[in-house]
């Protein structure tokens, strides 16, 4: 088993007063008023914008979630979507969500799709936990709260243009395989090869918080193999599982080289005041999103 490097990307809040970070009721916000966690991998590639958006004190009416599902406050979250999209030079009304259903399922995203599930009321695209696309424009979006974000990037070659994806994986969609599910669809319709792609596994609960019940340890113990230990921690009945680590095991098998994989140290549980986290906080709190973008150079892509 090849190992990934770990790395851990601290980023800065610029808050400009209170009374702008607390009305929400304002959309035109500075854009320096909040800065997104960013991967250092993904940002060297040219044409790609991406960025997670975090939990900010005092930032709008809930910290700056960007859920609308109840009990959120769904005006609040289209308010914060459009601060936090500013901050990374994306169109707010071009993004695309799905409803997540802890699964393996992947949609393609075309240009007729941006803005379904962006503004509240809003039809999404479908049921599933992954977004592709080798279009620019659409700003694909998913929504976590401890479950590990994957951002993808196919920057392409020669007459193949980019690529790219976003990825929910939640411990069920982690044993369904959805990244490798992500990288197969990304292959078959654009091209993708695996060794080409540039991923980046954000911050997400990590092995030091999240115990595991048997069920979980025994889907994953089937699914890896030999390789479950660098995932699974087990003592006496205790099982800590690693989302990143058990992800990371799934990339390689489906040939991601190490060198273009990158993995967040960050734990969303430990670090509760930056981030939203249904272990720490509840099943209430507010939910951050990871967003990817490829910019719009004047090229069609099919």
């Amino acid at each position: 088993m090849r190992r990934v490097k770990s790395v851990s990307w601290s980023v800065g809040l610029s808050v400009q007063s209170e009374s702008v970070l607390s009305d929400s009721s304002t959309p035109d916000c500075p854009t320096d008023c909040v800065v997104p966690w960013q991967s250092e991998l993904l940002s060297s590639i040219p044409g790609v914008s991406h960025g997670l958006t975090r939990r900010v004190e005092g930032l709008g009416r809930a910290h700056g979630n960007i859920g609308f599902s109840a009990p959120r406050d769904r005006e609040d979250a289209w308010t914060m979507r459009q601060h936090w999209c500013a901050a990374m030079g994306l169109v707010p009304e071009h993004l695309v969500t799905l409803g997540q259903i802890h699964g393996r399922d992947v949609h393609i995203v075309r240009n007729a799709h941006a803005g379904h599930g962006a503004r509240p009321g809003s039809a999404q695209i479908g049921l599933g936990d992954s977004l592709v696309t080798n279009q620019a424009g659409p700003v694909l979006m998913t929504l976590h709260a401890d479950c590990q974000p994957v951002l993808i990037v196919d920057p392409g070659a020669g007459r193949r243009g980019p690529a790219i994806g976003v990825v929910h994986a939640g411990w069920r969609g982690t044993v369904a395989n959805v990244v490798g599910a992500t990288l197969a669809v990304m292959t078959a319709a654009f091209g993708t090869r695996a060794e080409d792609a540039c991923v980046v596994l954000g911050p997400a609960i990590g092995r030091c918080c999240y115990d595991v019940g048997e069920d979980v340890a025994n889907a994953w113990s089937e699914i890896a193999g030999a390789d479950a230990g660098d995932a699974l921690e087990v003592d006496g009945n205790c099982h800590r599982f690693s989302l990143t680590a058990a992800n990371a095991v799934l990339l390689d098998r489906a040939g991601v080289r190490t060198a273009n994989v990158e993995k967040s140290a960050i734990c969303t549980k430990c670090d509760g005041d930056h981030w939203f986290s249904h272990r720490g906080q509840g099943a209430q709190t507010g939910r951050f999103g990871a967003m990817i973008s490829i910019l719009d150079d004047g090229v069609v892509r099919g």
